[in-house]
């Protein structure tokens, strides 16, 4: 019998033992599957299993950039036209005017459909153009026509920044809104026709806000549309400064009341009660309206004539609101993610009161108490995995740093010419100002990043020349010298070479990244050191004030190889 018979034979028998056996456990229900299935079958390969494609990335279309940036061109093109045909004087005003608001309302009805429909971001850019136009138009036949006034032309656009608002709600699209937004905001200085209406522009501010306010509320969501909210209150606050800076005595009361209805609208934009998202970057953008209302408060009670030191009452006001809302607030997130935020604001419009209340010239230690503060909370927010809200905390604690830094730069060599001795050198606001920030970079520099290596750069400035300056003072102040002293500029000398030494010394052990940026800001500050000493000190000074130079500098320098090597030996054994 051949083999091959064999096999075909063992096959047939296994397979009707198998059928037997399938009949006998009709009832299981393994046995339901077809006889064929018990003959042995090639082996064949197992399908992998279906991998879950990650979420689908939210790109902006090619035909969305076209659309955008040709809506652009096309009104820079429709004003050139006008313009080109008012030079020739084929057409008439009124012509002009209707081919306006004829294409401008063209193109936004089909961008309102487009809205509604499938192409919401290529409506969004057609949007764009169409209400461009239509301003346009309306500012030509108030300003230039002189066919109506100009507040019916700004009545019109109110007009129309309100159905566009209604078309963002309606579609729950937060471009049409930003849109709309930057077209309102715009009108003012459109038909702008100078004179004081600063009360008048800061009703129609609060208008347009509580009017936007409306879409996220009608939506039921908005806590996810960052450009709208960023717009409306960057937009609204810029355009406040010029009318607190600017108004009559006569309406600073009336502005001053709009201005605190101004934060709460911003307070209502940042946290949207009521909407059923959680918002995103709320705690920045309360932070911001916050610390500008303050300044902008400022300016209209110098306005009024009022007691600058009582102004320390409406500071107090601002940090307890703060407080207040610490509870409150932290329902309307589910979480602790805004409490570092308010706090830290809490306490910087506490510690503003003091100084308002005594002397004015302690506000700037008082900013970089406020940029600590707030660098601080940004470590505290990112230990606890808000990193929305620290990244927000950071970079706003870094602006306040650089206003301290700026103060500071400003003022910070007064008393070094001319010391006038009134307090110790220590106590000076000069320094308290360098002081903490640099202390505020020293928390931004640990971060990494850009903002990382800029602040690292900021800190090596203001530590060292702050304890230069310091230093000096404090010779100065021994010796009871008026003016800067030989012995004062090689206290600078000596300072700023042993923070090089002990700079290049804490880099040797450290990673690759901080051992690069420790040892190059040593080089750097030695020879800032060896550059003072023989450009100015070895010039000025005499023997032994040149001698004590020298041995300083170079004890320094030797002092930090020996140890360096000491340490380099140990590691090694």
């Amino acid at each position: 019998m051949e083999p091959e018979n064999l096999a075909e034979r063992v096959a047939r028998l296994e397979a009707q033992v198998a059928w037997l056996l399938q009949r006998q456990q009709a009832s299981a229900p393994s046995a339901r599957a077809p006889i064929q299935a018990a003959v042995p079958t090639p082996a064949q390969p197992q399908p992998r299993p279906a991998v879950r494609p990650a979420g689908p990335r939210r790109e902006i279309s090619p035909v969305v950039w076209i659309a955008g940036i040709a809506a652009s061109i096309f009104l820079l093109g429709a004003i050139f036209f006008f313009r080109w045909a008012i030079e020739q004087g084929w057409v008439g005003a009124e012509l002009r005017f209707a081919l306006g608001l004829l294409a401008g309302g063209a193109i936004t009805a089909f961008a309102a459909r487009q809205v509604l429909g499938d192409s919401r971001r290529l409506g969004v850019a057609l949007l764009l153009a169409g209400l461009g136009i239509l301003q346009f138009s309306f500012r030509a036949g108030a300003m230039e026509y002189h066919f109506y006034a100009a507040p019916l032309g700004l009545a019109a656009t109110a007009i129309l920044t309100l159905l566009a608002g209604a078309l963002a709600s309606r579609a729950g699209s937060g471009g049409a809104l930003t849109v709309a937004l930057v077209s309102a905001l715009v009108a003012p200085l459109a038909f702008s026709q100078g004179g004081h209406h600063e009360v008048a522009l800061a009703a129609y501010l609060a208008v347009l806000m509580a009017g936007a306010l409306a879409v996220p509320y009608l939506a039921r969501g908005g806590g996810a549309w960052h450009g709208p909210r960023w717009t409306a209150l960057i937009g609204v606050w810029v355009l406040l400064l010029p009318a607190c800076a600017e108004v009559l005595k006569a309406d600073a009361s009336i502005l001053g009341a709009l201005l605190i209805l101004h934060l709460l609208l911003a307070g209502l934009w940042a946290w949207l009660p009521g909407t059923e998202e959680v918002p995103g970057t709320a705690s920045a953008l309360w932070l911001v309206a916050s610390v500008l209302a303050t300044p902008y408060g400022w300016l209209l009670w110098k306005r009024l004539g009022l007691a600058a030191e009582v102004f320390a009452l409406p500071v107090i006001a601002v940090a307890a609101l703060n407080l207040a809302l610490v509870p409150s607030l932290r329902r309307r997130m589910a979480s602790r993610r805004a409490d570092w935020g308010l706090l830290a604001l809490a306490a910087g419009h506490l510690a503003l009161a003091v100084p308002v209340a005594l002397a004015w010239r302690w506000v700037g230690p008082l900013w970089g108490a406020f940029a600590l503060g707030l660098g601080w909370a940004s470590l505290k927010a990112e230990d606890s995995a808000f990193a929305e809200e620290a990244t927000a905390l950071r970079w706003l604690a870094a602006a306040m740093a650089l206003l301290t830094t700026l103060r500071w730069a400003a003022h910070g060599y007064d008393g070094l010419i001319f010391h006038t001795g009134r307090l110790v050198p220590f106590l000076s606001d000069a320094f308290a100002e360098g002081a903490l920030a640099a202390a505020t970079w020293f928390l931004l520099s640990r971060r990494g990043g850009p903002l990382g290596i800029l602040s690292f750069l900021a800190l090596e400035v203001t530590a060292n020349v702050t304890l230069a300056f310091e230093a000096a003072r404090l010779v100065q102040w021994f010796q009871g010298s008026v003016f800067l002293s030989r012995a004062a500029s090689i206290a600078m000398t000596l300072v700023w070479a042993l923070s090089g030494a002990w700079q290049w010394m804490r880099g040797l052990g450290q990673p690759a990244s901080a051992r690069r940026a420790l040892m190059g800001a040593g080089y750097a500050w030695m020879g800032v050191a060896s550059l003072e000493l023989i450009a100015s000190d070895l010039d000025r000074a005499d023997t032994p004030l040149r001698a004590l130079a020298f041995l300083g500098v170079g004890g320094i320098g030797m002092a930090a190889a020996i140890l360096a090597n000491r340490r380099r030996s140990g590691a090694a054994s």
